[in-house]
């Protein structure tokens, strides 16, 4: 019953930010629950996450009030798209999401690796996707992996084995169901935190995918839409006088919470 209430309250908080809201009220942005990124409360606001630290910390410095809300992931990219929220906190770009979002520059940048099993006969670099051919892929449901993995997945007839978080494919791995699994580190090293034994089995390799950037979202049918050149200069400034890197230094949202300063 705790669960089902939950998601009733994602849907109902959702519902509630698709009213019409006043050109001056706060900039609404969605983020699905995606730790070490983003974190939501049982009234899907957001509380905590690298992503929410940037967001509140970008709008100080456009001036603008924003509100955060945590959203199922499908459901916040269809509001985006529909103007029903006016930006996405954090995300990588695509063909399909640029129909309908404008993008920021890159707030972070990292690249999916290579995970197996520390005695899988699998277990080596790979320089192009035809070296994943006959091997069980792990990805998660609604990741986005870029197009050019997309596109080898159809043209080379890649075996693709989606599960819905990183901490299950993890298990899929340890258990011999796939072979390899496709996430990035810091996603990775955020899952395997509490599970040392599990992290103990696992290699990683790279070489296969190029770093991408994760950027901020701005909904083309949004009150943020005219905002792009402010928020730019406003996150080059971030970066320029390290904001983002003493953000990325400190520990995950969680962390922090259970282990306060003394």
């Amino acid at each position: 019953m705790k669960v089902l209430g939950y998601f009733l309250v994602l849907i109902f908080s959702a519902q509630a930010v698709c009213g019409d809201e006043p050109a001056d009220g706060p900039l609404l942005f969605c983020n699905s629950h995606w730790p070490p990124y983003s974190y939501g409360d049982d009234e899907a606001l957001a509380i905590g996450g690298y992503a929410v630290d940037f967001m509140n910390e970008l709008s100080g410095r456009i001036a603008r009030p924003v509100e955060l809300r945590i959203l199922p992931w499908l459901r916040c990219l269809k509001m985006a798209e529909d103007g029903d929220v006016d930006g996405i906190m954090l995300l990588t770009e695509n063909e399909e999401r640029k129909q309908f979002l404008l993008m920021s520059r890159p707030i972070i940048s990292d690249a999916n690796l290579l995970w197996y099993r520390s005695d899988s006969p699998h277990a080596r670099p790979r320089s192009t996707f035809a070296d994943l051919q006959g091997l069980r892929i792990g990805v998660v449901t609604g990741f986005n992996y870029g197009e050019p993995f997309n596109a080898a997945v159809v043209q080379l007839n890649l075996t693709v084995d989606e599960a819905p978080s990183i901490l299950s494919n993890f298990r899929r791995l340890d258990r011999d169901w796939i072979d390899v699994f496709l996430v990035n580190r810091m996603a990775a090293d955020y899952a395997l935190h509490d599970y040392p034994l599990l992290k103990a089995g696992m290699v990683v390799q790279g070489g296969l995918f190029e770093s991408v950037g994760f950027r901020i979202g701005l909904a083309k049918a949004g009150r943020a839409a005219g905002l792009l050149a402010e928020i730019d200069k406003a996150l080059e400034d971030m970066h320029e006088d390290g904001t983002i890197d003493r953000i990325m230094l400190e520990e995950p949202f969680e962390y922090r919470r259970s282990n306060p300063p003394s």
